[in-house]
């Protein structure tokens, strides 16, 4: 029987191994669910009719706050994907503005997708795109809902929806402070700077081409497409062959790590260190690297304030 300590060590990775051996799993779900490629509206549709489109973006309503996602006012944003972020320097006084959104290491503590009233138009047929399902399956925050402050907590253990299966969104990605939705996100307090926490997001505006599948419904004289727990709702700015190409990347990288654990679990059970004691040796290689390069930046910033 190995040591106490090792036992640790092996739960750990037993553990590491099922979190990255389920999100490989409802990837390739997902892959099974996703067609090879996007249609026309079928002639005929039938109620509950599952289908795959590809075509333009139609906005007739935009969402809440949708606009400053954008410095383009002139185009309408009809859905985005976002998440909201507090940095590691949370007890300094440094502002998105002063620090650099790229120069900070941000963690996630809440994430959604906020949508208007949008359609695809393919074949001069619009359908309209529901993504109600979306919000209950993986748990979205709705915008108006969050809350600044507090207890917040970092995501990290949890799967968020912004590293949702279901959509596929890499065309573009705005880093916004959350100073741009003051009006629309709640403060735990008035001492709260919005100005040091930030608002990432993905947005989808008017004319965008889409692939996008689910099931289709009548509502009101109109075509809806929705998702369901048989059926999901998938959205990509992209191709749908786009989409099966990162979904089997994603799939094989988390198979990865589910073998590299259950094999080091193996090793450490048998107690041969050989391999454990190489992997270690990585990692504080990897840590020092990040090390010199945080350095690296935090002199750079110190230089440019002062002028050095």
């Amino acid at each position: 029987m190995p040591p106490l300590i090792i036992l640790l060590l092996i739960a750990v990775l037993l553990a590491v191994a099922l979190a990255y051996g389920y999100r490989a799993l409802t990837a390739l779900l997902v892959l099974q669910s996703l067609p090879t490629e996007g249609g026309e509206v079928p002639r005929s549709p039938g109620e509950g009719e599952s289908v795959a489109l590809t075509g333009e973006l139609v906005v007739e309503e935009p969402p809440p706050m949708g606009g400053a996602t954008i410095d383009d006012t002139d185009q309408a944003v009809g859905a985005y994907l976002w998440r909201a972020r507090f940095p590691d320097n949370t007890n300094s006084n440094l502002t998105i503005e002063e620090w650099g959104w790229e120069r900070q290491r941000w963690h996630t503590f809440a994430s959604g997708l906020e949508w208007g009233r949008i359609g695809v138009t393919t074949d001069g047929q619009t359908v309209r795109i529901d993504p109600t399902w979306f919000r209950s399956a993986t748990g979205a925050t709705p915008l108006d809902q969050l809350e600044v402050g507090g207890m917040m907590k970092s995501d990290r253990l949890s799967i968020s929806p912004w590293d949702s299966w279901y959509t596929h969104l890499r065309n573009r990605t705005e880093h916004r402070s959350l100073r741009r939705f003051a009006s629309h996100v709640r403060r735990h307090n008035d001492s709260i700077d919005l100005d040091r926490h930030l608002l990432e997001a993905r947005p989808l505006v008017d004319g965008t081409t889409v692939s996008v599948s689910g099931e289709l419904h009548i509502e009101q004289g109109d075509w809806v497409l929705r998702g369901t727990d048989q059926v999901p709702l998938l959205l990509t700015d992209g191709s749908f062959g786009d989409y099966r190409y990162w979904l089997r990347h994603q799939a094989l990288r988390k198979g990865a790590i589910v073998t590299a654990s259950v094999f080091f679990t193996v090793c450490l059970w048998f107690e041969w260190y050989v391999p454990f004691v190489a992997l270690l040796v990585a990692l504080l290689i990897y840590i020092g690297y990040r090390f010199t390069q945080d350095t690296h930046i935090i002199v750079n910033f110190l230089r440019r304030v002062f002028g050095g």
